[in-house]
C-alpha cells in the first residue's frame, strides 16, 4: 500500500484529523483540529518528512505552505482551498482531495480563516513557518533542519 493510501485510510478509518506516514511507518498523527498538530510535527520532525504523505480533513494555504516547508511528496485533502491546491501542484506535490472550496472559512463560517490570511499574507513557506512559530511557540532552533 503506498503511504498516501495509507494515511488516507487511517485518516477515514480511526477518526483522525492529521496523519502522516512514510516509507509504511506512521510518523504522527491527531485528532485535534486547526493547524497547531501539523506545525508541532513539521517543527519536531525536521528532514525525516521529506518525502512523506500527509492525510488531513482540512488543507488551506497554511497547510499547504508547510507541507513545502517540510518537503512533503503527497497530500490527501478531505477539503481544500483551490489556492492550496494550486501552490502544492505547481510545486509538484501529488494532491487529491475529496472537495475542493474557493477558500478555508473560520470555525463559524463568518470570514475566511486566519491562518489562510496569513498564508496569504505570507511571501514564502519558511516566513509563515516563522510567523506560526511566534503564535505556537517552540524552540528557537526549531526548523533549523530545513536550512
Amino acid at each position: 500500500m503506498e503511504d498516501i493510501d495509507l494515511a488516507r485510510s487511517l485518516l477515514e478509518k480511526e477518526k483522525w484529523n492529521l496523519v502522516i506516514v512514510k516509507e509504511g511507518r506512521v510518523l504522527f498523527s491527531s485528532r485535534e483540529r486547526g493547524i497547531a498538530p501539523f506545525f508541532r510535527a513539521v517543527q519536531g520532525m525536521g528532514k525525516s518528512l521529506h518525502n512523506a504523505a500527509v492525510a488531513d480533513h482540512i488543507v488551506g494555504l497554511a497547510v499547504a505552505m508547510l507541507c513545502l516547508y517540510a518537503r512533503i511528496a503527497s497530500v490527501y485533502a478531505g477539503i481544500a482551498s483551490q489556492g492550496a491546491l494550486d501552490m502544492l501542484k505547481g510545486q509538484g506535490v501529488i494532491v487529491n482531495t475529496e472537495s475542493t472550496v474557493p477558500y478555508i472559512s473560520n470555525y463559524n463560517g463568518t470570514d475566511l480563516c486566519p491562518f489562510e490570511r496569513m498564508a496569504g499574507n505570507s511571501e514564502n513557506p519558511a516566513q509563515l513557518f516563522s510567523t506560526l512559530k511566534s503564535i505556537f511557540g517552540g524552540p528557537d532552533d526549531a526548523g533549523e533542519a530545513f536550512s
